[in-house]
């Protein structure tokens, strides 16, 4: 016959193992996700931020302006702003979508993408071999687009790209 002694010792010992097993499969969910979510920014996917008025970037490297001194030479790579030409004008609610050309520089090797300013603010950044990104929610006045090529490191190259536009 089993004492009171031995049914506690069989209680704690299967509680334990019950908790072993979560704490096991908490750590697997976790470490899947973030593989997901590596995949997915490898496969050229856009890190996507919405940006109302008073948002804040959750990146660290993304939540400070930018400033020259952060920069590296370019070493012949560079990044021009296709499309819209400077001066354009949108309606208020009209997205604007940026196009660039890069040369001597390959957009998702070795991490390598770029970062999308919006007056002198972070926008956010475009990972993998993608050449366009679209802009939504831009307040009504005049804003300076800009663009820098960037390494894995998120350490962007000094010579980019801007225009100037309008949004009525």
């Amino acid at each position: 016959m089993l004492s009171s002694k031995n049914i506690l010792s069989s209680n704690l010992f299967i509680s334990i193992l019950l908790v072993l097993l979560l704490v096991t499969f908490a750590a697997c969910s976790s470490s899947s996700s973030e593989s997901e979510a590596e995949n997915e920014m490898e496969s050229g996917e856009m890190e996507e931020m919405e940006h109302e008025e008073g948002d804040e970037h959750s990146e660290e490297e993304h939540e400070k302006e930018h400033t020259e001194e952060e920069r590296v030479a370019n070493d012949g790579a560079t990044i021009a702003i296709t499309a819209p030409e400077s001066g354009t004008t949108y309606g208020s609610g009209e997205e604007v979508t940026i196009e660039v050309l890069v040369e001597q520089f390959t957009l998702g090797e070795e991490g390598n993408h770029w970062h999308v300013y919006v007056d002198g603010t972070s926008w956010g950044m475009v990972v993998g071999d993608r050449t366009t990104e679209t802009l939504r929610g831009l307040e009504s006045g005049e804003h300076k687009i800009e663009v820098f090529l960037t390494g894995g490191d998120h350490v962007e190259l000094e010579d980019g790209d801007s225009i100037d536009i309008t949004v009525e």
